[in-house]
């Protein structure tokens, strides 16, 4: 690699905004369909697990609901967390002027 060369990435390497790692990695609708794809799985675990090492098919499933409830607790209140340090901006701050 020539000098220029390394110059050249190194500059790519600084421009990088602070915004951008604020962004979101996924889309909402794609989030939300992996955490509902996982918390069913983990409540069908769970489920699983207690009814056959019990046979109690009541506490398999109250458990197995609490567990996949509790990703969806998790997940609602980190975002309640983060809205509380980063509220979301005002309309009028967001508009063009119209000129």
């Amino acid at each position: 690699m020539s000098k220029n060369n390394k110059n050249a990435n190194s500059k790519k390497k600084e421009e990088v905004n602070s915004e951008d790692f604020s962004k979101p990695w996924i889309q909402r609708r794609t989030g939300f369909i992996v955490i509902t794809i996982i918390s069913i799985a983990i409540m069908i675990l769970v489920a699983v697990q207690i009814i056959m090492g019990s046979g109690d098919w009541g506490r398999g499933l109250l458990w197995g609901i609490l567990f996949g409830g509790s990703i969806w607790f998790v997940f609602f209140g980190m975002n309640w967390f983060h809205s509380l340090f980063h509220p979301k901006p005002k309309q009028s701050d967001n508009s063009k002027d119209p000129k």
